[in-house]
Formats: structure tokens, C-alpha cells, sequence
């Protein structure tokens, strides 16, 4: 995988970097998700979320992306 890379969160249209492949771990390894919002997510979005998204939904946050003004 290319380290340069950037990934962009379906959540919120973030530029990220998706560490799965590095030689770091990666944010969605960092957060603790429970079942039912890591389900939703894996049924609303195609790839990974950014850090900041999955820190918001493990926080309480609503899985569905807000509202872009």
C-alpha cells in the first residue's frame, strides 16, 4: 500500500490517511465501537472512517453522516 495515500471519510469528506496497512495501527483499531453503530456503519459507509468520525460515533454521536451547510 502507498503510505502516501489519502483516504476520504464517507462520514464527513475528511482527507485521512487508512493506517491498516502501515507499520502503525491504524485509528479504527484505537476506538472502541460497540456492535450496534460498527454494524450500522459497515451497512451505510463503503470504506473506513476518518479518526475524528470514529472517536465522534464511539462518543455517542449519530452513525449517519450530519448535515453539510
Amino acid at each position: 500500500m502507498n503510505q502516501d495515500k489519502k483516504d476520504t471519510c464517507p462520514r464527513c469528506g475528511a482527507s485521512f490517511h487508512c493506517g491498516i496497512a502501515g507499520p502503525g495501527p491504524c485509528a479504527c483499531t484505537q476506538v472502541k465501537l460497540d456492535t450496534r453503530p460498527l454494524r450500522a456503519m459497515m451497512s451505510l459507509y463503503p470504506s473506513c472512517l476518518c479518526p475524528d468520525c470514529l472517536r465522534a460515533i464511539a462518543a455517542g454521536a449519530p452513525v449517519e453522516a450530519p448535515a453539510r451547510g
